[in-house]
C-alpha cells in the first residue's frame, strides 16, 4: 500500500508541473508574431476574390490617369474606350480594314489550337528532363545544349525558322515557335525536380533492395512530380506567350495577327481590347492547373510555408 501511495503521489506531482509548464510556455507563433491557426483569413475564397477584385480596381485607375495623362487616343485610349471595343470585337463587328480578320471567334479558336498542339509536343520535355536528374552523362550531354538554346530569343530565331521550316511562314512555323518556348521550362524544372530529391528516399528503396524499375516509379517519380507539374503550368504560360509571338511574327491569323493589325491602323482601342483578351487566356491556362495541383498533392499542404497576411 505504501508503495501504491507512493507512486500516486509522483504521479500527481509530475501532472501538476506539466500544467504549470504549459501555463508559463508561450503560444506557437509564426513568423509575424500572431498565433498559428489551422484557418487564416486568406485562405477564405470570398476574402481572396474580394482582393483580386481590388487589385483590378487599382490597375484600372491608374490605367485612367495614366490616358488621361497622355492625352492622345491614338496613344492610349482609357478603360471605357478599350471595354467598348472589347464588347464590339465580341459581337464580330470588325472594321472592314483590317485585312485577314474577319471573325474573332475564328481568331481564338486558332490561337487555341496553337496552344494546345504546341504544349502537348512539349511534353517531350519531361522524360528528356527526367534522363538529366537521374543520369549525370545525359546531364552532361543535353545541359549545355539546354542552356545555349534557352538563351537564344524567339525574336533572333524567327527568321531562320521561316526559312528553314517547311512552311515556316504557316502553322508548322507557328509550332516550332511555341514548341521552343514551352519545352525548355517544361525540361528545367523536370530536370530540377529529379535531381534535388532527397537522398533519403533512395536510402528507403535501397532497403527494400527495389530495382531501378521499382525505385523510379515508386520514389523518384512521386517525389519529383510536383516539380514536373509545376513546369507543364509554367510551360502552359509560356506556349500562350509563344503562340502571341508567333502570330505576330511569322502568321496571318490568330489574336497576335489581330492585335498587330489593329496597331498597323493605329486602332488603339482594338488593339487594347484584343490584349484584354490575351490576358483573360493566360489567366485561365495559369490558373486551371492549380486545382490539378490542389487535388493530385493534398499532402504537400502541410508543408507549405505559413504566411500571415
Amino acid at each position: 500500500m505504501n508503495n501504491e501511495n507512493r507512486v500516486d503521489a509522483e504521479n500527481q506531482a509530475s501532472s501538476v508541473r506539466l500544467q504549470k509548464s504549459a501555463q508559463v510556455l508561450p503560444p506557437r507563433r509564426g513568423s509575424g508574431g500572431t498565433t498559428r491557426t489551422a484557418f487564416h483569413v486568406s485562405d477564405n475564397i470570398a476574402w481572396r476574390v474580394s482582393l483580386a477584385v481590388a487589385g483590378l480596381a487599382i490597375f484600372v485607375m491608374i490605367w485612367y490617369l495614366y490616358a488621361v495623362w497622355v492625352g492622345d487616343p491614338f496613344r492610349v485610349a482609357g478603360p471605357a474606350s478599350a471595354l467598348n471595343s472589347l464588347s464590339s470585337l465580341l459581337q464580330n463587328q470588325i472594321p472592314p480594314s483590317v485585312a485577314g480578320v474577319s471573325n474573332i471567334y475564328d481568331a481564338i479558336i486558332s490561337t487555341l489550337e496553337l496552344i494546345a498542339i504546341g504544349f502537348a509536343v512539349s511534353l517531350v520535355g519531361i522524360p528528356v528532363g527526367f534522363l538529366m536528374g537521374r543520369w549525370r552523362a545525359a546531364e552532361a550531354i543535353i545541359d549545355p545544349w539546354i542552356n545555349a538554346l534557352y538563351a537564344i530569343p524567339m525574336v533572333a530565331l524567327a527568321p531562320l525558322i521561316y526559312l528553314s521550316i517547311p512552311g515556316g511562314g504557316s502553322f508548322n512555323g507557328d509550332l516550332a515557335i511555341v514548341f521552343l518556348m514551352t519545352f525548355f521550362t517544361i525540361t528545367i524544372n523536370t530536370f530540377h525536380g529529379v535531381k534535388y530529391v532527397s537522398n533519403s528516399y533512395a536510402e528507403i528503396g535501397r532497403s527494400f533492395c527495389a530495382s531501378e524499375a521499382q525505385f523510379l516509379r515508386h520514389i523518384l517519380l512521386p517525389a519529383s512530380l510536383p516539380d514536373i507539374v509545376s513546369g507543364m503550368r509554367l510551360g502552359l504560360g509560356r506556349a500562350v506567350l509563344g503562340s502571341i509571338v508567333a502570330e505576330v511574327l511569322l502568321s496571318h491569323n490568330g489574336l497576335g495577327y489581330m492585335m498587330i493589325s489593329f496597331q498597323s491602323l493605329t486602332r488603339v482601342a482594338d488593339m487594347e481590347a484584343s490584349i484584354s483578351i490575351i490576358a483573360l487566356l493566360g489567366i485561365f491556362f495559369l490558373n486551371t492547373p492549380r486545382l490539378v495541383e490542389r487535388s493530385l498533392f493534398k499532402w504537400k499542404q502541410g508543408e507549405r510555408l505559413s504566411r500571415n497576411i
